[in-house]
């Protein structure tokens, strides 16, 4: 018989009324029981409550080994399932409630799980970082907030957990989201490291006095000659590229057919390791024209090109270590210097390419909060002779030059600007400003662009005299590809207005549209063919494809070019012209290469231009 202890469960025909109840009985669906009954009736009721506790508490405890064993199953299909979604932590509410000053705490909140590509919300959260018993050390809590930092999908790194990592919460004796790799040291495998190790072939330079060029070991201590801070490791190398080639053809100025040779010797005394002289000479040419058998009207010639002169010769170092070895400190600050024969290249040797006779320094790795610039170099230049330029024509001793050139990250990209004022010693009118300025960045991560600008002005004579006066405009794309190593379409545009001319340019250096395509790009050797690349009053493009080996072992280029005359013209481009052109190139060795160029243009008005070429280079 059930014990009816709800008064309003009782029927109405067997309820007592008034006295008739007796006291400390309850009331049976068929009768009394006496107090014996009723104590009973709790100890049954008791039994059941703990029974259902014990219950709950096995199938707990299930439940956790369950979750803490490992999945072969699952570890089978993520290990063969190239993606999958991420997957919100599994929370359970054991886990959920956190004692906190002798009370259970749960709080609710909503979060979102997020990816890169995809978005998934769940509903109920734990969040045990304001749960966090206030009781706790102040290391033990900070631990535990840390250890919360994953509940969102992310490590605190902001890298998305592998599959296999377990969301960690405080007070969880799961296992520890380790791999189990990390959990045991297998001396072989850290040994193999350093066993799997190979020298890789190098070419050493020619002359290597004191440390070897590409040595191993540690550094010897160096000579206390300028201070302990700013020790003295005497070497010097000799080192360079032999350059052998053979050309037909066809340039602007007539047949060239030769076989040409060049030497590139840089010396290198290196002093200390912030300091050191450079010199650079080729002995085997003489102002642009290289030693070489040519044939001319059906003759062979050779034509000796054999100079000594040397093409540059400076010190450089920085000022910051010299004062301090002097001082007996560590470097002050950082103030790189240079002065001699210096060569300066700037924006790719767009805006200057030249070895002048001058002094330059430089404010290195600064930032801005003001104009929130990250990081940006500023250099400042004085030349005072050796200007190569054709707005002096080829008096290289006509002019000076004074200015800054500088290189910003900021604002999603990377800017360069530039300003030099050109003075002529000997004619005033001839004087101008040079100003240039350029943005890099990438768009919509497909695209990288770079535009650059170069603006000529302050020439006073007549504006047919005018040697230096006038606009470029160049842009240049490249698509980026998903092998963005290996193919690499690009387009490059530019418009010229008027004669814009570089600061300073070397004659071997080519012309100003020398990176717009190889079309414009001569090869600095036999007299490659090229389209007129001055940019004077002309406007065109280059549009190609760069295919590089797999293993970043070879190169082919394919371009076709573009160029049409505009406003007072130029007599070099009379008409619209055209180009194809095509390079390949591999190494023998690791020092040695062979390249091969060829081209065809039409020019509308002009005699073509076309040429063949095969050239073999040895480094050393």
């Amino acid at each position: 018989m059930m014990c009816v202890c709800n008064p309003k469960t009782i029927n109405q025909s067997q309820k007592p009324s008034g006295n008739d109840q007796p006291r400390g009985r309850h009331i049976f669906a068929g009768g009394v029981c006496h107090r014996e009954s009723e104590i009973l009736c709790h100890r049954r009721a008791i039994r059941f409550v703990l029974s259902a506790i014990g219950f709950f508490l096995v199938a707990t405890t299930i439940n956790d080994l369950s979750a803490a064993s490992p999945d072969k199953t699952n570890q089978t299909n993520s290990a063969t399932t190239p993606t999958r979604l991420p997957v919100a932590p599994r929370l359970t509410k054991h886990r959920s409630v956190v004692s906190q000053a002798g009370k259970l705490k749960l709080v609710e909140k909503s979060v979102e799980f997020r990816t890169a590509s995809t978005r998934m919300s769940t509903g109920l959260q734990y969040n045990f970082v304001d749960a966090l018993p206030s009781y706790l050390p102040a290391s033990q809590a900070a631990a535990d907030k840390k250890s919360t930092a994953t509940m969102n999908g992310f490590n605190a790194h902001g890298d998305r957990p592998r599959d296999d990592h377990r969301v960690t919460f405080p007070n969880d004796f799961s296992p520890t989201p380790l791999p189990s790799d990390s959990m045991y040291h297998d001396g072989d495998r850290e040994q193999w490291v350093y066993d799997s190790k190979r020298n890789v072939p190098t070419q050493h330079p020619w002359v290597e006095w004191g440390r070897i060029f590409y040595g191993d070991g540690i550094t010897p201590r160096g000579k206390n000659w300028f201070g302990e801070y700013n020790m003295v490791r005497p070497e010097f190398y000799v080192y360079g590229d032999f350059r052998t080639g053979i050309g037909a053809g066809r340039n602007a100025g007539g047949r060239t057919d030769n076989f040409a040779n060049r030497l590139n010797l840089d010396m290198d005394l290196q002093l200390t390791d912030g300091g050191r002289f450079h010199g650079f000479v080729g002995p085997l040419d003489d102002g642009g024209a290289f030693t070489r058998f040519e044939r001319v009207a059906g003759d062979l010639r050779f034509r000796n090109e054999i100079d000594f002169t040397p093409v540059t010769g400076f010190y450089e170092g920085d000022l910051g270590p010299i004062i301090g070895g002097l001082t007996g400190q560590s470097s002050p600050f950082e103030l790189p210097i240079t002065i001699g024969l210096v060569p300066l290249l700037f924006q790719n040797g767009i805006w200057m390419e030249d070895a002048v006779t001058g002094a330059a320094f430089a404010l290195p790795a600064r930032h801005s909060k003001l104009l929130n610039w990250s990081n940006y170099d500023a250099t400042f230049f004085a030349i005072f002779d050796q200007i190569n330029s054709q707005a002096f024509g080829a008096d290289e001793n006509a002019a000076q030059a004074f200015g800054t050139a500088w290189f910003i990250d900021a604002y999603g990209g990377y800017i360069e600007n530039g300003y030099a004022f050109v003075r002529d010693r000997n004619d005033p009118s001839r004087s101008y400003h040079n100003i240039t300025a350029s943005f890099t960045r990438r768009y919509f991560d497909r695209i990288s662009n770079s535009v650059r600008v170069i603006v000529n002005a302050g020439q006073d004579g007549p504006r047919a005299d005018r040697t230096a006066d006038g606009t470029l405009l160049l842009v240049e794309n490249s698509w980026i590809t998903s092998a963005p190593l290996t193919f690499v379409p690009y387009a490059n545009f530019f418009a010229g207005f008027g004669n814009p001319q570089s600061v300073a340019r070397a004659g071997i250096s080519g012309g100003i549209l020398r990176n717009t395509g190889i079309n414009f790009d001569t090869d600095g050797l036999n007299g490659f063919a090229t389209l007129d690349p001055t940019g004077n009053n002309t406007a065109g493009g280059s549009v190609g494809v760069d295919l590089i080996g797999d293993d970043l072992d070879r190169q082919l280029l394919l371009e076709m070019t573009y160029l049409t005359p505009h406003g007072d013209g130029n007599p070099l481009v009379p008409k619209d012209q055209f180009a194809l052109g095509s390079r390949y190139q591999f190494p023998i060795s690791h020092r040695t290469l062979l390249r091969f160029d060829v081209m065809h243009g039409w020019r509308r008005g002009l005699d073509n231009v076309y040429g063949t070429r095969m050239e073999y280079r040895w480094k050393f």
